[in-house]
């Protein structure tokens, strides 16, 4: 998946977190504050998504100018879109027409289809009901899935090409000194070390029975957006938890709740102490990768979330919750569902990345092709088609000394 398209879903979420909040007729100062802190991050996301758009498209002509083809794959992208390899899945055959030229011109090989083609994309259909005329459907209710954050937490997520991908990484160098006159310079060794991610499948499955693509107007744009907001979510989630269900031990995904990185701790009598939980970040203040509390990434879990939110910190000064106490001090945080609901003895409160030099420092490459699997056969005697949508990426950490966890213990 693109970074503009993880940018566009992260964007969507958090303009779903602000509407309840703008239509308040008369806020408190904490949904105040959240509302401000919403509207400085959706401003921050709609600048990275615009960057991350530019640089793509500068990456994409760059590429197709070089052999050629630039305003023609424009073109062609222009034309298609994920239904059309879905329809030629269901009818089992390949795609066709501009659909087969513009997967060519990107090198994906027949019965797969681009991942390009799930970039969000708004569309409105028109239907025609013989007996009732032209009509538009009432807005399909989708499924909510939690909120997509290693991208906030600065997770860098490239859209690669076939092939392994190696990630090299400075881990050790030279220290310069200084020489008097005629004095050498010693000579330093270097340590290098190399992350090397190979492709690891992941999917997702939908079945629909045949009555409902009938019945349904709107179910293919339904579905694309169902897959699309499904893969993103899934690739989230494994950041933060990993994926162990696989058979193959190669397949497994460690996710940030096991990996080696170092962790901060808050014993259950300090958790909800201001002074011990302001301590607790500011202690990862080294002046190296983060140089203030501003340059603290923060993805909190929802049972930490509750508990600032709910705990009040100072009942002489307004009764301020731990979480405005938080704030004022100059730490920011998103939350993410699924990672843990409870702040008892070894449960992750927080996962925090240290912003300088984050760039790479942790990893989520996406291959961009996946395939598409239709079946009417399973489920055949009653009239239900699965679609099983595969694709590739993996997570590591070049360098996990950006990154690090909040954990409550005893």
């Amino acid at each position: 998946m693109l970074p503009s398209q993880t940018l566009h879903v992260r964007l969507e979420a958090l303009r779903q977190q602000l509407a309840p909040l703008a239509n308040l007729d008369e806020p408190t100062d904490e949904q105040r504050a959240e509302t401000n802190r919403l509207l400085s991050e959706i401003d921050s996301v709609q600048t990275q998504f615009r960057a991350a758009r530019a640089i793509e498209e500068a990456e994409a002509e760059a590429r197709a100018e070089a052999s050629g083809e630039g305003a023609e794959r424009r073109e062609l992208r222009d034309r298609v879109g994920f239904g059309d390899y879905l329809t030629a899945a269901v009818e089992f055959r390949a795609a066709d027409g501009a659909a087969r030229e513009f997967a060519d011109s990107l090198g994906v090989r027949p019965g797969r289809f681009p991942l390009e083609t799930l970039a969000p994309a708004p569309e409105l259909r028109t239907t025609t009901d013989a007996d009732a005329g032209p009509r538009r459907p009432a807005p399909w209710l989708d499924r909510v899935f939690a909120d997509t954050a290693a991208m906030a937490l600065g997770i860098t997520m490239p859209s690669v090409d076939a092939g392994e991908q190696s990630y090299p990484v400075t881990t050790a160098g030279a220290a310069a000194a200084q020489r008097g006159r005629g004095e050498s310079i010693a000579d330093s060794a270097w340590t290098i070390s190399t992350t090397e991610l190979k492709p690891t499948r992941n999917g997702v499955r939908a079945t629909y029975s045949r009555e409902d693509d009938l019945r349904s107007p709107g179910l293919a744009a339904a579905l694309q957006r169902e897959l699309r907001m499904s893969l993103a979510e899934g690739i989230d989630r494994a950041i933060f938890l990993g994926d162990s269900g696989a058979n193959e031990n190669s397949a497994d995904i460690t996710g940030l709740t096991t990996a080696a990185i170092n962790e901060v701790t808050l014993t259950q009598a300090a958790k909800v102490m201001p002074s011990s939980t302001l301590t607790a970040f500011t202690g990862l203040i080294d002046g190296k990768y983060a140089r203030g509390l501003g340059d603290l990434r923060m993805v909190a879990a929802v049972g930490a979330a509750k508990l600032w939110e709910g705990s009040i910190a100072n009942e002489a000064a307004e009764n301020q919750t731990l979480a405005g106490f938080l704030r004022t001090a100059g730490l920011s945080w998103t939350v993410r569902g699924e990672i843990e609901a409870a702040t008892t003895a070894d449960k992750f409160g927080a996962f925090i990345g240290l912003g300088r030099g984050i760039e790479g420092a942790a990893v989520a490459p996406v291959w961009s092709e996946g395939e598409l699997i239709v079946d009417p056969y399973t489920g055949a005697d009653s009239g239900e088609v699965s679609l099983t949508l595969s694709y590739y990426w993996n997570f590591g950490l070049p360098r996990p000394d950006n990154f690090r966890r909040l954990k409550f213990v005893a």
